[in-house]
């Protein structure tokens, strides 16, 4: 077993041009993980063909009782992506927490060691439809629940109700056309439906109450609500009335904000609905109530910063977590916790052998494991490149940063909002030792493995810098 190197990393300020960090190339490292019981089913094996023919990847099967049966064939094929496949039934919340802990354990490091997802669906054709996209996705269109005047001026097209306040609503049907604002009532029920019929969005964003059936549009209010039934979405007013969502197109969501939403505890769910009736082919949710938000709002945050794509930021994300984590409780970081076990949140925390203390590590230790990412991995959807705000290039062993507006790091103490630029690295850093030509030393808390690197910055960094950072082998 091959044991990842955690390297220190150094600044070096200077100016140099070298080739754009390019997308991790799939194909031929790529693994295709299907459960045993799917793996029976001819209809839901259509989609890990397609994988498999697509990324030429490597197919191992499973039982729902102990995914970690593949680790000998993962560490063998040692893969830059996996892709679960699996029946509603087997990918729930149990399926979510063994995953993330076993893709930490192909090598020695305690960070993960390749970006996943789960590929399932209400039917097998919904599996079949997440892995078939082809074309990357470059959100042009945007629709949120967190809106507010401003949040469509810079878009080609979209929609946003507003979780504070249930008679807002903003609109724009197309690039050359005004932002409508408009007064709805009772609620957005009703708009909302009829601008997922109208407007193909791109990416849909949420916060507020939720659970695996339903979600309330306006914040802690009987102000409407989405629910569904057999597979399909409707909107259901405060007055009563119902309205379909129809939206066929491809989607990625984020909830952000939403308990339980991501949690597929049986064939017909909210999850599951949203990628059957809801054009949904990408979805990162929590599968248990969140009060912390390090993985939902910072997946979102960081997805947002225009560096990466959602599969990057989702996995790079909790990374930033795990490191964060390992700084204040190495300990905990490393603690396996039981798929199966009981997340109630009191319960969950009286049952683990080490105890957190204080609000960050107890946040972080319950976000660790238990967000959900849904879709093929490898599908790349982006922010378009006018929204980047650094620009991440390698050329070798050096790593250059270009700051394409100004970007300010928050204190390293605030571990919740604290992000440490990240780097997926290609090819694997051969350099074992890391030095600040300048200084002779190295930057502190950084850490390299042969997936990526983690790059922590203080301060503000105006428009134009450019900063650059050298992996060297030792002397």
């Amino acid at each position: 077993m091959k044991k990842r190197l955690l390297l220190p990393l150094a600044v070096l300020p200077v100016l140099f041009s070298c080739a754009e960090i390019k997308p991790i190339t799939p194909v031929g490292r790529y693994v295709v993980a299907v459960e045993s019981d799917t793996a029976k089913d001819a209809n839901w094996m259509r989609a890990v063909s397609a994988l498999r023919t697509k990324y030429r990847a490597t197919v191992l099967t499973y039982s729902a009782a102990n995914p970690e049966s593949i680790l000998p064939g993962l560490r063998r094929a040692a893969p830059r992506y996996v892709c679960f496949v699996a029946k509603p039934e087997r990918a729930g919340r149990a399926l979510v927490v063994a995953a993330a802990q076993l893709l930490r354990q192909i090598d020695d490091d305690p960070f993960g060691d390749a970006l996943w997802g789960i590929v399932t669906g209400y039917d097998a054709s919904d599996a079949l439809r997440l892995v078939s996209q082809s074309k990357p996705l470059v959100i042009q269109s945007i629709a949120t629940s967190m809106g507010g005047p401003h949040c469509l001026d810079d878009w080609k097209s979209g929609f946003a109700s507003n979780e504070s306040n249930r008679n807002d609503f903003w609109s724009k049907v197309s690039d050359s056309s005004p932002v409508t604002a408009q007064r709805v009532e009772p609620d957005p029920a009703q708009a909302l439906a009829n601008a997922f019929r109208k407007i193909p969005v791109d990416y849909w964003a949420t916060s507020g109450h939720a659970s695996e059936r339903n979600w309330q549009i306006i914040y802690n209010q009987n102000a409407g609500s989405l629910v569904h039934q057999n597979g399909n979405l409707f909107f259901s007013s405060s007055a009563g009335k119902r309205h379909p969502l129809v939206s066929r197109n491809p989607k990625l969501y984020i909830a952000a904000g939403n308990c339980l939403i991501g949690n597929i505890d049986r064939r017909d769910c909210m999850a599951t609905a949203w990628m059957h009736s809801g054009g949904v082919t990408q979805m990162m949710g929590y599968t248990v109530p969140t009060f912390y938000g390090f993985m939902g709002w910072g997946t979102k945050s960081f997805f947002e910063t225009g560096r990466y794509s959602a599969a990057e930021a989702f996995f790079l994300n909790n990374q930033i977590l795990l490191w964060a984590l390992g700084q204040s409780n190495a300990k905990l970081r490393d603690l396996k916790i039981d798929p199966k076990g009981n997340f109630d949140i009191r319960a969950f925390l009286q049952n683990l052998e080490v105890k957190p203390r204080g609000q960050d590590e107890t946040g972080m230790i319950w976000d660790r494991d238990t967000v959900a990412f849904y879709g093929d991995p490898a599908w790349r959807v982006t922010y378009p490149e006018k929204r980047r705000d650094i620009d991440i290039t390698q050329e070798k062993n050096t790593i250059t940063l270009r700051f394409l507006r100004e970007v300010g790091f928050p204190d390293k103490g605030r571990r919740k909002d604290y992000r440490p630029v990240a780097v997926l690295l290609e090819p694997p850093p051969q350099g074992t030792v890391v030095v600040d030509a300048t200084t002779g030393k190295p930057l502190d808390g950084a850490v390299v493995t042969e997936l990526f690197a983690l790059i922590p910055l203080a301060g503000n960094h105006p428009q134009g810098e450019t900063l650059r950072f050298v992996l060297r082998p030792p002397r």
